[in-house]
């Protein structure tokens, strides 16, 4: 990185640092496959990794890929702000401690698993299978707090050891609770009776069914909407039947959006320019840029699932929330008729026909069944 205050910055302090790691960074507006893109060898964490870099992320979010080989385990590190962690494939095991809690908190995780691992605390993972490697995604602030403060030591070599609380944080992989009434910071302007899952590990996203109803984005969705415990990170799982599609939307950038399971494609524009194809599929990838629209579409014969890690709280779009529905949603009467044509079209190549109904497309008040 360069001296402090020697040259002009050209680039974030975050992007700085990731760019001198010597290994892959995936730049562009989608990822297709984690499982299977380019990684390269990261003498420090000693295992193969890369870092993705979408339009989108704008200097918010980190994306990054960890590989661990069969049965190995890694060596341990440490960071002094939250960082959450989504397998998108294999089975393996965690370690957490902190120095004032030094013996270590363990948990087994499997595919499509999300947890937290606590600021200030040490995480080491390990690889439990003896036939096939690990991946996993590790999402977190580091571009925003490296903006504040531009020293990757002070985050991922400070020796500081908070002494107040350390030892409850390891108890916070016990099972997650519901919490209904929107109570929370960062539920205060939802509205109505808004319930969210208050918890640190989620054994499997692709299999989870406990589900909301979510009536303004279409297509007859279900959301699960997830608040990570003792931490401002959150980020919710939309759900939404095979051969419909939601209402397209825009909101702030920063939002890292993965899919835990099925097939379709997605669309993602800015005001008045061309439109960015996004095919997507189990462990596709993709971060919506700041204030472009997107719109997602289900081709498969299942449900489609894709799970949006959030930005912090004070940037706009934090939630399923569309702040101001008459600029920043389009209903199905309002869109270009080509969305639907271009749909039905995809369809018809595999045999199928749209299930969403005409009067979608008619009546603006017009609400989908729940599935």
């Amino acid at each position: 990185m360069a001296g402090a205050g020697t040259e002009p910055r050209t680039k974030y302090a975050y992007d700085e640092w990731m760019d001198s790691r010597g290994v892959p960074v995936h730049r562009g507006f989608f990822v297709r496959d984690v499982r299977t893109m380019e990684l390269g060898w990261w003498e420090e964490r000693k295992c193969n990794t890369a870092f993705i870099q979408l339009a989108g992320q704008e200097g918010v979010s980190e994306a990054r890929v960890t590989e661990i080989k069969p049965g190995e385990m890694l060596p341990p590190y440490k960071m002094a702000i939250d960082e959450v962690v989504y397998v998108v494939s294999g089975r393996g095991v965690a370690n957490v401690w902190s120095d004032a809690a030094p013996t270590p908190r363990s948990f087994e995780w499997q595919d499509h698993a999300l947890f937290l691992i606590p600021h200030n605390h040490y995480r080491q993972f390990g690889n439990m299978q003896g036939d096939k490697p690990v991946r996993l995604l590790h999402y977190s602030y580091l571009p925003l707090a490296m903006s504040v403060v531009p020293d990757p030591d002070f985050f991922l070599s400070n020796p500081y050891a908070p002494k107040d609380g350390a030892t409850s944080r390891q108890d916070f992989y016990s099972e997650a609770k519901v919490i209904s009434g929107g109570a929370g910071l960062r539920w205060r302007d939802s509205g109505g009776d808004r319930a969210y899952w208050y918890g640190n590990f989620f054994p499997d996203m692709r299999a989870w069914d406990k589900l909301n109803v979510n009536t303004h984005r279409g297509a007859g969705g279900k959301t699960v909407t997830i608040q990570f415990a003792g931490s401002d990170m959150s980020c919710h799982m939309s759900v939404f039947p095979a051969r419909t599609y939601k209402k397209a939307h825009r909101h702030g950038p920063g939002r890292v959006i993965i899919i835990p399971g099925g097939e379709g494609y997605s669309q993602m524009w800015q005001e008045g320019e061309e439109k960015i194809l996004v095919p997507w599929q189990e462990a596709s990838l993709f971060v919506p840029p700041n204030k472009w629209f997107h719109q997602h579409f289900n081709l498969g014969g299942e449900p489609g699932r894709y799970l949006a890690l959030h930005p912090p709280l004070q940037f706009s779009g934090y939630a399923e929330k569309v702040e101001d529905m008459a600029k920043d949603q389009i209903e199905y009467v309002q869109e270009d008729p080509s969305v639907r044509q271009y749909f039905e079209e995809e369809l018809r190549k595999r045999g199928l026909t749209s299930l969403v109904p005409d009067e979608a497309y008619k009546d603006p008040n017009y609400e989908f069944k729940a599935a």
